[in-house]
């Protein structure tokens, strides 16, 4: 994988708990870009670093199936993948068949840290958190721009593992509503890491500074 990945990758990882690569980030660059992708995974899962693919996949039948191959157990094989169920419930099955036979996980887009989240995905809420409750390898994509939904979810959904992003620059900054007794959720700086060199001069510094200070900010919250 490119330089700058594997010190971002070195300089970061004592301070997190699993790394959360964006697949359009890496699309972007065509047929070059997900080869990196594919070396970045391959790297961090040898190294013993859980990889979770912020994907957003979500698809009928077959093109779900292929999807899925794609992530679990196929050339992008992670940890975890983010899916997007608004094409309807029955479309979560063959990501949970898939992970499942890899022993993997699926985190469905339940509430985004985006301002017009609300606008069809509050009327999809019931059932969506019906659907997570009942399967334990279903996790919940939680904005961490809202906390009061964050909070309100969390209540409803006790046993399940949140990813959250929107913490740092998109605004996130108050986690502890995600929190249940001190676990329960994954919280995600990506641009407040990457860029924090933007103003500092030295950019590893820079990086390893911001990652230890999203970790101590994250651990007062699951404390508090």
């Amino acid at each position: 994988m490119p330089a700058f990945l594997r010190e971002v990758v070195d300089l970061t990882a004592e301070y997190a708990a699993c790394f959360k690569p964006n697949v359009a980030f890496f699309e972007r660059l065509g047929p070059g870009g997900l080869a990196e992708l594919a070396r970045l995974i391959a790297d961090l899962r040898a190294r013993g670093l859980p990889v979770i693919a912020d994907a957003k996949r979500g698809d009928i039948g077959s093109t779900a199936e292929a999807y899925a191959a794609a992530y679990f157990g196929g050339p992008f094989g992670v940890d975890a993948l983010t899916v997007n169920p608004y094409l309807g419930l029955d479309t979560l099955e063959p990501f949970r068949a898939a992970a499942a036979a890899e022993d993997a996980g699926v985190f469905i887009v339940l509430r985004t840290s985006n301002p017009g989240a609300a606008t069809f995905q509050q009327p999809a809420e019931a059932a969506l958190v019906d659907a997570i409750r009942s399967e334990p390898a279903f996790g919940a994509v939680v904005g961490a721009t809202d906390p009061a939904t964050g909070g309100r979810l969390r209540a409803a959904l006790p046993d399940t593992l949140f990813l959250v992003p929107g913490f740092g620059v998109q605004g996130g900054d108050d986690v502890r509503p995600f929190f249940l007794r001190g676990s329960g959720a994954i919280v995600n700086s990506s641009r407040g890491i990457l860029y924090a060199s933007e103003r500092r001069p030295e950019w590893r510094d820079a990086v390893r500074s911001a990652a230890q200070a999203a970790h101590a900010t994250i651990e007062r919250a699951r404390s508090g």
